[in-house]
């Protein structure tokens, strides 16, 4: 399990990168509009994240597939737990809040990096 803290920078630095600006993940207003107390993460983003913090953790593997699912947003300044456990040839992860209510799901193929 880890935690990690979805800061409203790091949500900016995501949306410039990927160049997926919509106001939804960058402007409070929007945010407001969509019933929202702040502006929310990129979806892709939380996948990669889960992606690169479970590589960290595991250098000799490789993640070759992955489908995640998402079931609500996450707002900026929020923390994130990424749970992975590991079954056979798959990891599967789960993205909560501190709360436990489930952000997303799903799992990664992993194949052990040949040296």
């Amino acid at each position: 399990m880890i935690k990690k803290s979805i800061t409203a920078e790091a949500i900016r630095q995501y949306a410039v990168a990927s160049q997926d600006l919509a106001p939804i993940h960058l402007d409070a207003d929007a945010a407001a509009k969509a019933g929202l107390e702040r502006p929310i993460a990129h979806g892709m983003y939380l996948m990669g994240l889960a992606q690169s913090l479970y590589i960290a953790e595991h250098p000799t593997q490789w993640i070759t597939q992955y489908d995640m699912k998402f079931h609500k947003p996450i707002e900026a300044d929020s923390i994130v737990i990424f749970d992975f456990t590991d079954d056979d040839c798959a990891v599967n992860v789960t993205l909560t809040t501190e709360a436990g209510d489930v952000i997303a799901s799903g799992a990664f193929s992993v194949k052990e990096v040949q040296s």
